[in-house]
C-alpha cells in the first residue's frame, strides 16, 4: 500500500516535470503528448540506467494510484472528444465526410492487419495494433493546419467532418474488440450476442439523448453555482462511464457517449469551460502514465517496426487517401492536403495502444507501447513536413502521371463530385438505394472475416449478390448524372456517354469486388490479400487507359485553370482569344452570362470546384 508522503510526491513530480516536458515540446514545435510520454519513460519503473557506478531506476516504482488517477483522466479526455462531436455539424460535409471516413478507416485497419500478420502478433494484439495505425489525430491535424494558416481553406470543413466521423467509427471498433477480449474464445454465436449488447447499450443512449438529456439540460440551466454545476457534470460523467462499464463496455464508450449526446445541448460552451482545467490536468497524468508503461529497453527491438509502418502510412494516407479524395470531386492540392492532413497519429493511437496492453488476453503489451510512442512521435514530427509541401506534392505528382490517367481521374472526378460533394443545383435525385447496400456489404465483409466453414460459405454468396446489386444500382445513378455535366471542356469527345458510366461504376464495383475476395481469402491466406489489394489498382489502371482511349480527342486540351480575371486595359492577347461578337453586344453577352453561370458552377475544373468563380453583376467589370 503506497503512503501518503509517497502518493503526494509522485503526483508533485508528475505536475511539474510534465509542465517542463509540455514547455520544451511546444518551443519545438511538437505536441504536448509527446513530452507528457517522454518524462513519462524516464521517471517510470521500467527506466534503468548505471552511469559512472551509480544505478538510476526511475523516480516512481509504485504506480497503483497513478494508474487510477490515469484511468480518470482517459475518461475525461473521451468525455471531452465526444463534446467535439457534432451530428449538426456534419450536415453540410455528412456525405463525403462519411464515405472519406469509413475509407481511411478500413484501409487503415486493412494495412495494420497485415502489417500485425506479417509479424506474426495473435488476433487481439493484432487488433489493436491495426488501431494504432489506423487512427489518425484530430488534434495533430488541427494543430498543422492552425500554424500554417490554412483553417479558412475551404477542405478544412471536409476534414474536421472527416476526423469527427473517425473518432466514432474507432470508439465503436474499440467497443466490439473489448468485447471479444472479454470472451476471446467465443464462437460466431457469441459475436452476435455481443453485438447484440452492443446496439442495447447504443439503444439506451438514444433512449437518454432522447428523453432525458432534455430535462437534465433543463435542470443545468438553472445552476447559478459554478462550483455545484461542476459537481453535478463530474456526476453525470463517471455515472455513465460506470454503467457502461456494468454492460462490459470500455468505460471510456459511456464517456464519448454522454459527451456526444451533450454535444447537441446549449451548455456545451459551459461544461467546456467549467471541466477544462480539470480535464487538462488528469489527461496530462494519462499520458504521464502511459509513458511509464514503455521499456526504454524495447526501443531497440521495435526499431525496425516503425521503420516500415512510417512509410507505410504515409504511402496509403498521402498517396492513396489524395487519390480517392480526387475522385469524390476534390480539387488535386485539396486532395493532397486532406491526405497529407490524415497522417498524423496521436491521442487516439495511443488510446488503442493503452488499452491493448492492459487487456485480458494481450501477449503483445510490451512491444506495443513503445512501438506506439515511438511512431507517434515520427508520424507528428514528419506531418507538418507534409501539409507544409502538399502543392509541391501534387504539382509533383501531376508532372508524373501519365496523360490517360489524369485525363480519367478528372471524368471520374467531375462525375462523382456532382453526387458526392454539396452543391445548390442539383438536376437529378439521389437515392439511398447505394447507400443502404454500401452498409449491408461492408456489415457482410466483417462477418465474412470472423466466420469459417459453412457459415463463411454462406456470406461469401450473399456478398456477391450484394456486389453485384452495388454494380447495377451504380450504374442506374451514374447514367442518370452524366446526362447533366458537360464533359467537352475536359478533352471528352465522344457523344455517347456509356464509356463514362462503365468508366465510374467499373471503379466503385471493382472496390466492392476485390474487397469481397480479400474478406473471404483473409482467412486462409493473407498474403493473398495483398495480392489482390494490387490487383485492384492494376484494374483500375487500365480502365481508365481503356476509357482514356475511348473518350478523349486528340487535339482537344484540358482548357487552362482560370485563376483570375483578364488584365488591365492594354493587354495584347491572342487573335483567337476572343471571339467576333455582333453589336452591341452588351445585352447579348449580359443575356449569356445568365444562362451559362449556373452550368459554369456546376462543372467548374478540379480547382473551381472548391473555389467557385463568382462573377459581377455587370459584365464589363
Amino acid at each position: 500500500m503506497i503512503s501518503e508522503s509517497e502518493l503526494l510526491f509522485q503526483l508533485g513530480a508528475i505536475m511539474l516535470l510534465a509542465f517542463i516536458a509540455a514547455t520544451m515540446a511546444r518551443k519545438l514545435n511538437q505536441t504536448v503528448m509527446i513530452g507528457y510520454i517522454i518524462i513519462g519513460v524516464l521517471i517510470g519503473p521500467k527506466m534503468s540506467i548505471s552511469l559512472f557506478g551509480l544505478d538510476y531506476h526511475g523516480l516512481i516504482t509504485d504506480t497503483t494510484m497513478i494508474d487510477l488517477l490515469s484511468s480518470v483522466g482517459l475518461i475525461m479526455l473521451m468525455f471531452f472528444v465526444g463534446l467535439e462531436f457534432s451530428f449538426t455539424k456534419l450536415k453540410k460535409v455528412r456525405t463525403p465526410a462519411v464515405i472519406l471516413a469509413v475509407i481511411d478507416t478500413s484501409v487503415g485497419l486493412f494495412a495494420g492487419f497485415v502489417f500485425a500478420s506479417f509479424l506474426g502478433w495473435p488476433l487481439i494484439d493484432s487488433l489493436f495494433l491495426a488501431g494504432v495505425i489506423a487512427m489518425s489525430s484530430t488534434s495533430i491535424a488541427m494543430k498543422v493546419l492552425f500554424d500554417l494558416k490554412r483553417m479558412s481553406s475551404p477542405e478544412v470543413e471536409f476534414l474536421i467532418g472527416i476526423v469527427v466521423v473517425e473518432t466514432f467509427i474507432a470508439m465503436l471498433i474499440l467497443a466490439v474488440a473489448s468485447g471479444m477480449i472479454v470472451n476471446p474464445g467465443a464462437s460466431p454465436m457469441g459475436y452476435g450476442r455481443l453485438l447484440i449488447g452492443m446496439g442495447a447499450f447504443y439503444a439506451f443512449f438514444v433512449w437518454v439523448a432522447i428523453w432525458a438529456v432534455p430535462r437534465v439540460v433543463a435542470f443545468f440551466d438553472k445552476i447559478d453555482s459554478d462550483e455545484l454545476f461542476i459537481l453535478f457534470a463530474l456526476g453525470i460523467v463517471f455515472l455513465t462511464a460506470g454503467m457502461a462499464s456494468l454492460m462490459n463496455v470500455p468505460p471510456i464508450i459511456g464517456a464519448f457517449f454522454i459527451g456526444m449526446i451533450l454535444a447537441e445541448s446549449k451548455v456545451t460552451g459551459r461544461v467546456q469551460a467549467k471541466l477544462e482545467s480539470f480535464k487538462d490536468a488528469f489527461v496530462a497524468i494519462f499520458f504521464t502514465a502511459f509513458g511509464m508503461m514503455i521499456d526504454p529497453a524495447m526501443f531497440k527491438s521495435i526499431f525496425w517496426m516503425v521503420l516500415l509502418a512510417v512509410p507505410m502510412v504515409i504511402l496509403y494516407e498521402a498517396f492513396v487517401m489524395s487519390s480517392i479524395s480526387m475522385f469524390l470531386g476534390f480539387s488535386s492540392r485539396a486532395s493532397t492536403t486532406i491526405g497529407t492532413s490524415m497522417c498524423g497519429r496521436g491521442v487516439e493511437a495511443i488510446l488503442y495502444a493503452s488499452v491493448g496492453s492492459r487487456v485480458k488476453g494481450a501477449t503483445m503489451g510490451a512491444q506495443l507501447n513503445p512501438f506506439a510512442g515511438a511512431f507517434c512521435f515520427v508520424m507528428s514530427a514528419i506531418t507538418p513536413f507534409l501539409v507544409k509541401h502538399s502543392a509541391s506534392l501534387a504539382s509533383g505528382l501531376s508532372r508524373l502521371l501519365p496523360k490517360s490517367i489524369k485525363f480519367s481521374s478528372v471524368v471520374i472526378s467531375r462525375t462523382l463530385g456532382r453526387v458526392v460533394l454539396p452543391s445548390d443545383f442539383r438536376s437529378f435525385k439521389g437515392t439511398n438505394i447505394i447507400a443502404v447496400l454500401l452498409a449491408s456489404f461492408a456489415v457482410t465483409c466483417i462477418i465474412l472475416i470472423a466466420t469459417s466453414s459453412f457459415a463463411h460459405l454462406v456470406f461469401a454468396i450473399v456478398g456477391a449478390g450484394i456486389t453485384i446489386g452495388i454494380l447495377l444500382a451504380t450504374r442506374n445513378e451514374i447514367t442518370d448524372v452524366v446526362r447533366h455535366i458537360n464533359y467537352n471542356n475536359i478533352g471528352v469527345g465522344a457523344m455517347d456517354r456509356r464509356p463514362i458510366v462503365m468508366l465510374v461504376s467499373g471503379v466503385v464495383f471493382g472496390a466492392a469486388a476485390f474487397t469481397l475476395m480479400i474478406a473471404v481469402s483473409w482467412s486462409l491466406m493473407w498474403p493473398l490479400a495483398v495480392a489482390l489489394a494490387a490487383g485492384y489498382v492494376i484494374f483500375v489502371v487500365c480502365l481508365m487507359i481503356w476509357a482514356y482511349h475511348a473518350l478523349y480527342v486528340e487535339g482537344s486540351d484540358i482548357p487552362q485553370k482560370i485563376y483570375s480575371m483578364p488584365g488591365p486595359i492594354g493587354t495584347i492577347l491572342p487573335e483567337d482569344a476572343i471571339p467576333d461578337v455582333l453589336a452591341p453586344a452588351y445585352g447579348t453577352v449580359r443575356a449569356s452570362l445568365n444562362e451559362v453561370i449556373p452550368q459554369i458552377r456546376t462543372n467548374a475544373s478540379e480547382d473551381e470546384q472548391l473555389f467557385p468563380l463568382e462573377l459581377d453583376s455587370d459584365p464589363r467589370t
